[in-house]
């Protein structure tokens, strides 16, 4: 059913932009459970009146999850809000005669709650489809038999990305339970902030006709022979998804022994996303090569960046501004262990390379480019623009560590979800999410959303610098 919001709706909220960072690149509806077990506070704290009464305050204070894309006739894109909109968020309810056992004792595997009807189908995100009733936040909630509940849930990315989805969920959470007075300041809208500031006399910003490498676009060809250009052509009954998990002592001890190699030069240093990115992108590479999957040969490696941290701005906000830090890697750099060091400190200098004010330069030139094309008549510009190393013709392998996201802070009253699952249907792109909370309530462990094609599941499953740290915590 839908939330009617009545007459209590806003009357105005601040507008969007959209084609001001790359955010526009990243249309689609990306889902995720969180559930909880059982607990004799779920019918009183998690009943379906109480929790729809708090979701409304929720909205009230977010009134852009209300809203609706908007193309303008200069073609650019802009995420609007009006109170006479009527592609209001979704809210349904159901019961089970799925355990929570039973979920447990399969990993909480996203196949299994599908099978029970326990999440929503998901729209195409594409801004071209977007209809009045296509809403910005759709939820389901599932009451397990015998106690414990599901919360799934899900936001087109364009407007909400990860970090800004779920610190409106543990937000609705508080407002479940009483607490919820103004939308933390992360969430509320942040105006054309990442173009403030630009270099003008930058070459990146003088000559168009220079992008960014990490970006690119082509007005010569449709979006689908781009799509068709930019995609390997695999059936997807041959890609294995599944999630593993590696625990955060031992991706310390990782650290150590790069920090221990002798590789860093002085005042160097590296991350555990540094050395996890190695790591992972190591293992993949291996993989893919020892399967014939891909030839041997150098790979690029990428480490998401959320451009928001470097440019001094709210890291749960809305939107999705985000690069793909790259680095080159020798088949050497891959298929020797002993060089995760060498490939750690790669990837740390190819993230220190990103300053303020080469992203604001890159952005603007992604901007007067969009509008450019806009100007020519291209149609769509949006669906021009890619990142090269999401190109699965390419050896590319990349992480996007996503391990600072609360995505178990939403308590509504029945205790924090016991356990989180999503899925990543991209291969070679490995998502990282926390796990679930320890019992100091803090994480222990870091669980990877990896997609393979089978030969490379198999061989990386037979890698031994993988098994040694990392498990199968559930295929999809």
């Amino acid at each position: 059913m839908r939330i009617d919001m009545g007459d209590q709706l806003p009357t105005e909220a601040v507008s969007r932009q959209i084609t001001n960072d790359t955010q526009f690149m990243f249309q689609f509806y990306k889902p995720c459970f969180q559930f909880y077990a059982p607990s004799p506070n779920i019918d009183s704290h998690m009943s379906p009146h109480r929790l729809q009464q708090s979701l409304t305050t929720a909205l009230h204070s977010c009134p852009l999850l209300l809203g609706r894309f908007t193309v303008h006739a200069d073609q650019t894109i802009s995420h609007s809000y009006d109170p006479r909109n009527p592609n209001l968020p979704t809210f349904e309810f159901q019961s089970t005669d799925l355990t929570f056992s039973e979920l447990k004792s399969q990993g909480f595997a996203y196949s299994l709650c599908q099978r029970h009807n326990m999440d929503l189908a998901i729209p195409d995100g594409a801004i071209r489809r977007l209809s009045d009733e296509q809403p910005m936040l759709m939820v389901k909630v599932t009451y397990l038999h015998g106690g414990g509940a599901a919360v799934f849930a899900m936001t087109n990315h364009v407007a909400f990305d990860g970090n800004a989805m779920f610190s409106f969920l543990a937000y609705w959470a508080q407002c479940n339970n009483g607490h919820g007075v103004e939308l933390p300041v992360d969430l509320q809208p942040v105006s054309n902030a990442i173009l403030t500031n630009v270099d003008q006399t930058s070459d990146i910003s003088k000559d168009a006709a220079q992008s960014p490498a990490e970006i690119s676009v082509d007005a010569t060809r449709l979006p689908a022979e781009i799509g068709t250009m930019i995609t390997r052509a695999v059936s997807r009954d041959t890609m294995i998804p599944c999630v593993y998990s590696i625990t955060t002592q031992d991706l310390r001890k990782l650290k150590q022994q790069v920090e221990a190699s002798g590789e860093l030069q002085d005042g160097e240093w590296v991350s555990s996303n540094n050395v996890l990115t190695a790591l992972i992108s190591q293992c993949v590479a291996r993989a893919n090569m020892r399967a014939h999957v891909y030839e041997h040969g150098p790979w690029t490696v990428f480490q998401a960046l959320d451009m928001r941290r470097p440019l001094g701005l709210p890291l749960r906000g809305l939107g999705s501004p985000i690069i793909l830090a790259e680095c080159n890697a020798s088949a050497d750099h891959v298929l020797r262990p002993d060089r995760l060091p060498a490939l750690a400190r790669r990837v740390r200098m190819s993230v220190d390379a990103y300053t303020p004010e080469y992203l604001r330069n890159a952005m603007q030139w992604m901007h007067t480019t969009y509008a450019g094309l806009a100007r020519d008549g291209v149609n769509e510009p949006w669906r021009h623009f890619w990142f090269s190393a999401l190109n699965t013709n390419r050896r590319c392998v990349g992480v996007s560590c996503m391990n600072r996201i609360p995505i178990y802070d939403a308590d509504f009253g029945a205790g924090r979800p016991v356990m989180a699952r999503s899925f990543n249907p991209r291969p070679n792109y490995v998502i990282v999410f926390p796990g679930p909370p320890g019992e100091t309530d803090v994480y222990d462990s870091l669980h990877m959303y990896v997609t393979l094609e089978r030969p490379a599941m198999d061989a990386l499953r037979a890698d031994p610098e993988w098994t040694s740290v990392c498990t199968l915590v559930s295929e999809f």
